[in-house]
């Protein structure tokens, strides 16, 4: 009985040592690996920045083909997510959320596991140079106060080290061999009148494409305020002007309504666009690549002997929330012409 008894508080303290140990352990465990691929940072990204192709390299996919996943409604860029869970003991369960994505540069993504108090951090930074792309997947895990999370901290990068470098492996060789590319843009190109309207607008700056949808968004809540206390009825979808094509982007956004408002205030303005003979382009995808419509144009405008006349301008035509995809949003880029 003594014996028993001595083993039992034995193995007691060892557990009180550890847990003491672990709880001055690092609440932090990093893991880093790199390599480079034979393709465009944007081919790339394309690839990072759709949910829907994660099941062709990233390493806990495969390991259990029976795993049930659950996609968000819009499955690429910012806000996208997806569930899984699986009975495997290396895959398990939990959600990742991409929270930041910049064209051709990173993918932010947040990882929760089961079990975890915190999200990971982590995701993909992309380095261009001559033609090629090094893609660094990191991942920075808080490992909470749990002393047994805080021990399997230490040996982070030696068991998750070897699953980065599986599924970079499987990333470049399906991007280079072709099996994994990202979706193509659809844009279809005509002539029309474009129609008259009243529009509320607000002219400002963004610094860099990744300000563009923070800077509108922040403009059509103001103008919508307007609208809301003025009682002034909508009469078309938002739109917006450039008068840049590069960095930093000078726009104009702007709302369509049925009349003119009593009074303006801040740095909303009132103006009348006339109809005017101009080009189109219904352009489907992501915003970032938008520039391709704008392309377009030129490549037409050139080609049909008809000259611009003042800013082109786009039309949001769908929302993207109530898209599956965002090869399934519409945007309208309209070139008046002379």
């Amino acid at each position: 009985m003594k014996k028993a008894l001595r083993i039992i508080l034995w193995i007691g303290g060892i557990i009180l040592a550890l847990a003491i140990i672990g709880a001055f352990l690092p609440g932090n465990a990093f893991v880093s690996r790199s390599i480079t691929i034979n393709a465009p940072a944007s081919t790339v990204y394309g690839v990072l920045n759709d949910l829907k192709t994660y099941n062709s390299w990233m390493p806990w996919n495969q390991k259990d083909p029976y795993m049930q996943v659950q996609y968000a409604p819009v499955t690429e860029g910012k806000g996208a997510w997806y569930k899984w869970k699986s009975n495997h003991r290396e895959v398990g369960e939990g959600q990742l959320t991409i929270t930041e994505s910049i064209p051709g540069k990173t993918v932010t993504t947040s990882l929760l596991f089961e079990g975890f108090d915190e999200p990971s951090v982590g995701g993909w930074e992309l380095s261009p140079k001559n033609g090629v792309t090094e893609v660094t997947w990191r991942m920075d895990a808080n490992m909470g106060h749990n002393p047994l999370n805080r021990w399997f901290g230490l040996f982070f990068d030696r068991m998750l080290g070897p699953d980065f470098e599986n599924g970079l492996k499987q990333l470049k060789e399906k991007i280079e061999n072709g099996t994994l590319k990202p979706a193509e843009p659809k844009l279809s190109l005509e002539e029309i009148t474009a129609p008259a309207m009243q529009v509320l607008t607000i002219m400002d700056t963004a610094r860099t494409m990744a300000d563009v949808g923070p800077t509108l968004q922040q403009a059509y809540g103001e103008i919508g305020e307007l609208v809301k206390n003025q009682q002034l009825d909508l009469t078309g979808m938002p739109l917006s002007w450039y008068y840049t094509g590069k960095e930093p982007y000078v726009l104009e956004a702007a709302i369509a309504v049925n009349r003119l408002p009593k009074t303006t205030s801040g740095r909303i303005r009132f103006r009348n666009v006339p109809p005017t003979r101009s080009v189109v382009v219904h352009y489907y995808g992501p915003y970032e690549k938008s520039y391709l419509a704008h392309d377009h144009i030129r490549e037409w405008l050139k080609s049909s002997g008809n000259k611009a006349k003042g800013a082109p301008y786009d039309v949001y035509v769908d929302d993207p929330t109530t898209k599956k995809s965002m090869y399934e949003v519409r945007t309208d880029i309209i070139q008046p012409i002379e």
